[in-house]
């Protein structure tokens, strides 16, 4: 079940006799779908690769991993 801005739900649960009521709530300013879309859309952001501060380090191997 989903909940959009201003939409709540109730949940009643007995445990050993004792009954538990549980209301959620949701007043956030985008529905999931939106923000399952930005973490996607984020995930996809390019970056700049780390900058290899010295050329003996690019040719002994470490800065790629080599040793």
């Amino acid at each position: 079940m989903f909940l959009f801005k201003g939409d709540f739900r109730v949940n009643s649960t007995t445990i050993h006799g004792v009954q538990y009521v549980t209301f959620s709530f949701y007043d956030g300013d985008k529905d999931l779908f939106q923000k399952v879309g930005d973490l996607i859309s984020d995930s996809f952001q390019a970056s700049e690769p780390d900058e290899i501060p010295n050329e003996i380090l690019l040719n002994s191997g470490i800065a790629s991993g080599k040793e």
